[in-house]
């Protein structure tokens, strides 16, 4: 008698009795395989709740898209304003000149007073050399007759001159009239 009390088996079951110690090894290989199944269920489950949020990166990356669309029209706005900059440097050297500039304007505008009683004054200039021209004129006038009664005068001091010549000679002879010592 057998141990376990089966006389005689048939040979497809003794066969397969037979593999059951590698069907049991192999058993265990996968059971040691699959002992991660639930860390990988985990993993994937895990996965699933990341890529949820691939929806939102996917709005967002639209959103980008159709910003970066903007992109040309903004370079050439960044490009005309660019171009309109491009003269900021000389305005800036030509604007350096205004501190003096305001200088120059704050002395002429203390000086306008001045100017502007010049200005009375020179308006009053054709009229005071009308003036003055018609007193030259007169004082030329007094000069030419003074300067002919000048002449008359020579004339009548050369006359009276010559006149009292021989009274001089007549005044030397006479006695206490010798040179004087």
């Amino acid at each position: 008698m057998t141990p376990l009390g089966i006389e005689s088996l048939p040979a497809d079951l003794a066969k397969t009795l037979k593999s059951l110690p590698t069907v049991a090894d192999r058993l265990e290989e996968v059971a040691a395989a699959t002992s991660e199944m639930a860390a990988m269920r985990q993993g994937i489950d895990e996965l699933g709740k990341d890529t949820s949020t691939l929806s939102g990166i996917a709005e967002d990356v639209n959103r980008i898209a159709a910003n970066l669309e903007r992109l040309p029209a903004i370079e050439r706005c960044v490009t005309a304003v660019a171009e309109d900059t491009d003269v900021l440097p000389e305005l800036k050297k030509v604007m350096s000149v205004l501190p003096t500039m305001d200088q120059r304007m704050e002395k002429i505008e203390e000086a306008m007073p001045v100017l502007v009683e010049v200005q009375q004054h020179l308006a009053k200039l054709p009229e005071t050399m009308e003036t003055l021209g018609n007193g030259i004129d007169r004082l030329a006038a007094l000069m030419d007759r003074l300067l002919t009664s000048m002449d008359t005068l020579d004339g009548n001091v050369g006359s009276l001159q010559g006149s009292m010549e021989p009274i001089a000679r007549i005044a030397d002879r006479l006695p206490g009239s010798g040179p004087k010592t």
